[in-house]
């Protein structure tokens, strides 16, 4: 494969992921709204329950976005493209 396509294809990866966390936000932003309506309404179990999803959640993606750097960093400084 040559480096421009090399080159082509991690900068696709890149913005896939982009696209993704911006999905995932969306995600957290409507969690956290029902995290606050639980509240607001008294239901402070729910709300834990809620906040629990959102903290295994975003650990869950931290980790997923760690392998993804790494290896997005990896295609990279094989073509000595980064330090």
């Amino acid at each position: 494969m040559s480096a421009s396509t090399e080159v082509t294809s991690v900068a696709n990866d890149a913005i896939d992921q982009l696209q993704c966390a911006r999905d995932y936000m969306a995600w957290f932003d409507s969690l956290s709204y029902a995290i606050s309506d639980s509240l607001k309404k008294g239901h402070g179990h729910h709300a834990e329950r809620l906040a629990s999803v959102a903290q295994y959640l975003a650990g869950d993606y931290h980790d997923m976005l760690d392998c993804q750097i790494g290896e997005l960093n990896a295609k990279l400084q094989t073509l000595e493209l980064r330090n």
